[in-house]
């Protein structure tokens, strides 16, 4: 449902908020870019609609729309965890809308304060929380520059039996001149990956073959923190895949 804006609304918003927001008349209402940022470092708009005695303020979906952007999956309902995220801040949530109850005008600028920080807080809630969807896979271009480069030097899947006796499947092995081989394992940046490949690359390890060379590879597109990254250290030395082709390289030249 829309409103006509009155001169009065615009008047209040732009002396209340003056100094902290950008303030714009639209078809049906108040635009007001606010000094807050969503994750993105994207600021955040309210939408005010109203006149006369009362208004209502939201953020249009704004909030959803940055995590859709991020590659948020919004096929699961947020709307339970979102309301307590933003209910402090006295506004409510509906079909991805943040939206304050029906204010007095002269409340308009606290309105807009409100919705700013309650989308803020929503969108960093679900970009910490919710499971981001890769825009690339970087196993398969892993798998895509070692095929390329190296052609039928590398297999896949391959099983490699530890020093436990315990077989372990690797997705890439290079093998080299004079029967030396290179593991070139990628990991994704979720526990049970991490954990896998740790233990997976540390049993091979332990067997002591000087003619087997291993390397974890992990994404530097995500965000990884020093911990699991120190992690898996233990397991092999790590490459970051934008670095790959260099390093891959320069340990196939050097093993020869």
């Amino acid at each position: 449902m829309s409103y006509p804006v009155g001169g009065h609304l615009m008047v209040l918003l732009s002396r209340g908020l003056a100094e902290i927001a950008d303030v714009n008349a639209i078809a049906d209402g108040v635009m007001v870019t606010t000094h807050c940022m969503y994750p993105s470092n994207g600021l955040v708009r309210v939408f005010v609609r109203g006149g006369g005695e009362t208004i209502v303020a939201s953020d249009d979906g704004g909030a959803m729309e940055e995590a859709t952007a991020a590659g948020i999956p919004i096929d699961r309902d947020y709307t339970r965890q979102l309301t307590h995220v933003i209910k402090a801040h006295g506004v409510s949530i509906s079909d991805g809308v943040i939206v304050t109850p029906r204010m007095p005008i002269e409340a308009a600028p606290l309105a807009v304060l409100l919705v700013a920080n309650a989308a803020q807080e929503a969108a960093r809630w679900m970009f910490d929380h919710a499971k981001i969807k890769r825009s690339r896979d970087f196993k398969a271009l892993l798998t895509e520059f070692l095929m390329q480069k190296f052609d039928d030097r590398v297999t896949h899947n391959t099983v490699i039996v530890g020093h436990s006796n315990k077989p372990h499947k690797f997705a890439n092995v290079l093998t080299l001149e004079e029967g030396r081989r290179l593991i070139i394992d990628p990991v994704s940046n979720e526990a049970s990956s991490i954990n896998a490949r740790v233990v997976a690359n540390l049993d091979v390890k332990a067997v002591q073959d000087p003619k087997l060379m291993q390397r974890i590879v992990y994404d530097d597109e995500d965000e990884w923190s020093p911990a699991d990254l120190n992690l898996l250290q233990v397991g092999a030395p790590v490459i970051a895949f934008s670095r790959v082709t260099e390093v891959i390289e320069r340990l196939a030249t050097h093993s020869r």
